[in-house]
């Protein structure tokens, strides 16, 4: 059986992830120079170096985490995944015990607000309420998507 996918890219913030990466380059360069100082001589320039190098790392890490992908993929049944630029996260493989909800007719309005959003724009239809192990994810489907879902594992929006 073909794989069906659905993706989603989060990255509203992919402007401050380029600016911190911007200032950290700019702070590499100065680092270079103090190096290059410092190995001359000026012994003290060491520790402006140790200062950069922090500030690097502080100003690169959080940008790991800054925009990711949300991939809904259903190939003998619905894996969803989290890939960030460095790793890839399972959130969630649905199994016989999981409830469906509908969220577009508004009746189940606090489970949505309760839900960890896994799509980017507020779709028209096809807006679903999953609740996997005691944790409620609300997912975008597209019509075919929430067919398959449905018929393969026989459930019933709720």
């Amino acid at each position: 059986m073909n794989a069906y996918v659905l993706n989603f890219v989060f990255d509203k913030k992919k402007p401050l992830k380029t600016a911190f990466l911007v200032l950290a380059i700019g702070i590499d360069i100065f680092d270079v120079a103090f190096l290059v100082s410092a190995v001359l001589g000026h012994y003290v320039d060491f520790v402006f170096v140790a200062v950069g190098i922090v500030l690097t790392l502080a100003l690169r890490l959080p940008t790991q985490s800054m925009t990711f992908e949300i991939k809904y993929v259903f190939k003998d049944g619905l894996v969803v995944t989290k890939i960030y630029p460095h790793k890839k996260e399972t959130l969630f493989c649905l199994g016989g015990d999981f409830e469906i909800y509908c969220a577009d007719d508004g009746k189940n309005a606090e489970l949505l607000a309760n839900a960890e959003k896994l799509y980017v724009y507020e779709p028209k239809e096809g807006l679903c309420v999953i609740r996997v192990d005691g944790k409620y994810y609300a997912l975008a489907f597209d019509d075919y998507m929430l067919a398959l879902v449905l018929s393969f594992y026989g459930k019933q929006l709720g």
